[in-house]
This record gives C-alpha cells, structure tokens and sequence, in this order.
C-alpha cells in the first residue's frame, strides 16, 4: 500500500461502542475465523507477486481457484498495466431482499522485492475467510468481494473497475477496503486504523462515510479485542471509489510496520493472533453492512448471558441475565494482555479489585467454547 507520513496528522480517537448492539449471530460468525496464518503461507509460498509476473499470474489463479472451492464462480476482470496483464477476481453473494451491494476489496499485487505476507496477504486472507463465512449466511444486502490487481502501481485495478467495470446503475451502499491488517511480531498491535473519507472532491460522501466508519470502529469494540482509532483514508484502493463520489471506509495496520514494502514482509515477522483479531473485525463489519438476518437461531439466544453489571465498575462486577450453566469468562487489558480468566455462572460476583482503572476486553464462553458475550469494561475507582 501506498503509504506517505503514514503517522502524521491524524488524531487517534477511541470509539464508543455504547450505541451499538452486541449480536449473538454476528460474534458466532466473527469467531468462526480460522487458518489465517495457512493462508497467508500459501500465498506467500507462490513467490513475488509483483504486477506482470509469473508469480503474480499464480496467484491470481490460486485466489480464483480458493473461491471456486468455495462454491462461488469468479469472475476475472482483465486490464492492461502499460504492456502487462492484471487482473481484478471479483465474486458475488447476492443479497436475499435488496438489489443494493457493499464491495469488500483488497488487493493481490505486492511491490517487487516483498513477499507480500501483511501487504497484502493479511487483506487477501480477509476476503477469503469473509466469503467463506458468508457462503451459507443470509444477508439482506448483497456482497460483492474484489481483488484489486496492480495497486501497488497507482490503484490501477480499482481505477479500472471504476472507471470500466462499474455500472453506474448498480446501487453500492459502501466499500470497504482491507489493507495491510496484520500486526508486525513484538510489538503493540492491540489498536487498529478505521480509515474514513476526509477529502473536499468531492465533499458530498464525507458525511456518509464518517458515519460509517464511526460504526466500523463500534463494531471493532463489539466483536473483537482490538481498540479502534479514527484515521484518514488515503492511498488505497478506496479511493477511485471516493473519488466517484462512493461512501468508503476501511482497515488499517496501526502500528508504523517495519517490514513494510521489504524483503522481510514475510509470514514469519507477522503477529498472526492481531491479524487473526482483525479479520474477526472484517467478518463481523461485513456481515453488520450486509444486513446479515440475525432473527435465525433465536432458541439459541434465549439463554445467553446478556450485559455486565455495574460498568463502569469499581471493586467487583458481575453478568446480569442467562442461565446457570458454567462459563468461561476472560479479562484482556488494553495492552492485550489477559489479566483474568475465571469460570462463573449467571449473577455470581467476579472480584475485581486487584485490577487498575482502565478499559478491558471481556470475553465470555460457554462449555462447548462457543462465545456468550464480548464486550467492554471500564474500571474506575
């Protein structure tokens, strides 16, 4: 991804996620993520996937052949790069009660002397897992998956399916790009970047995709263990789409990623558990934008477990609601660090006072290890 003064200028912003809803059905999917350090190992494996090389041909087939597995019927979508072929691989998951779309994209392409493992194999892998969640999932909107070839060329792929793909008759409520979410090994990667449109041509979308983005950073809270941050949306292949007046939002490695656009972006320098907790963050988006129909398995939710109670909390804190079956509940500080693991049942107290004021992550489990409940917790004294 094309990245200038990526740290510079954007004010990190802790978003609330009081206004949103915590849904059963959308954290059961969130959870389902898996085989994301696998996937990124074949990709990488394929070689250097630089626009117009052998390599980057093999791994447009491999990403086709990945979603023809999956019961889809890729669609590729060729431009030329100056002499060289790219290639956009778009598929489609209908929505069950609209003609409206989101386009979910990230781009296959990598610079010519990088691996490619974060950027963009993390995006890469996103698509994957969200299109095989999505494959038996009954959503209201449509949703329309895209690898972008040739972005590391200027947005090629994106501005071609902008400008030459795209019908002006489809309706696109969102697009949602996914770049560069893996966190580098040894360092903090407990925040992410939620990117929003803050350009003035033109300024009619900014509104729209604001609002937007504030939800994606609520439902990053909601789903996942990360802390979200407000950022600037640039040099991406959002932008051919923000430019042509589409509402876009997106995901973004916080943390400056020494490894970034070098022969060391590699699978091995990744930390794969924040990867991992930001593709649960892109399943739970997507699903939440599609209109994903969260009535279905309602018996399931009868019992579950349904807030905390009090928050913000002092010395002690407890789950108000569910049942009184056994659960395994987990604490994770805003370093990411698990500083409480217990096993409770409904409305039984959990001692508190040993830990320090601040924001945690509270994940709850029932016996078959099935997330109950994510959510936040506040300490104050």
């Amino acid at each position: 991804m094309q990245r200038i003064l990526t740290s510079l200028g954007f004010l990190a912003i802790l978003l609330s996620a009081q206004a949103q809803v915590w849904e059963y059905r959308i954290a059961k999917e969130a959870q389902r993520v898996d085989s994301i350090e696998q996937i990124i190992y074949e990709l990488q494996r394929i070689g250097i996937r630089v626009t117009g090389s052998t390599a980057y041909d093999s791994a447009t087939q491999w990403v086709v052949n990945k979603y023809t597995q999956l019961g889809y019927a890729p669609v590729i979508d060729t431009f030329k790069y100056g002499t060289k072929n790219s290639y956009n691989v778009i598929i489609e998951k209908p929505g069950s009660q609209s003609d409206a779309w989101i386009i979910v994209g990230a781009h296959l392409d990598a610079v010519s002397i990088s691996p490619g493992a974060n950027d963009n194999g993390s995006g890469v892998a996103a698509t994957l897992e969200i299109a095989r969640i999505l494959k038996n999932v009954d959503c209201k909107v449509g949703v329309r998956i895209i690898n972008f070839g040739a972005e590391e060329q200027g947005l090629q792929g994106s501005n071609h399916y902008v400008s030459n793909t795209l019908s002006s008759t489809d309706n696109i409520q969102l697009m949602l790009n996914l770049d560069q979410l893996g966190g580098t090994l040894g360092q903090n990667n407990t925040r992410i970047k939620c990117e929003r449109d803050e350009d003035d041509n033109p300024s009619m979308n900014n509104v729209l995709s604001s609002l937007k983005t504030d939800t994606l950073g609520r439902l990053i809270n909601l789903y996942t263990t990360l802390i979200p941050v407000r950022s600037k949306a640039y040099g991406s292949d959002y932008m051919p789409f923000q430019n042509a007046g589409y509402v876009i939002t997106g995901l973004y490695q916080e943390s400056v990623d020494p490894n970034y656009h070098s022969a060391n972006d590699k699978l091995e320098n990744m930390d794969i558990a924040a990867t991992t907790e930001v593709i649960k963050g892109a399943v739970a988006s997507t699903l939440y934008f599609a209109r994903i129909n969260t009535s279905a398995n309602v018996s399931q939710t009868s019992n579950l477990l349904s807030r905390l109670y009090p928050n913000p909390a002092s010395n002690w804190v407890k789950i108000i609601g569910g049942d009184n079956e056994m659960n395994h509940v987990i604490l994770t500080n805003a370093l990411g660090q698990q500083v409480l693991s217990t096993e409770i049942t409904s409305n039984e107290v959990i001692d508190i006072h040993n830990l320090t004021n601040g924001l945690y992550s509270v994940s709850i489990y029932n016996a078959h290890n099935s997330v109950l409940l994510q959510s936040r917790l506040i300490i104050a004294r």
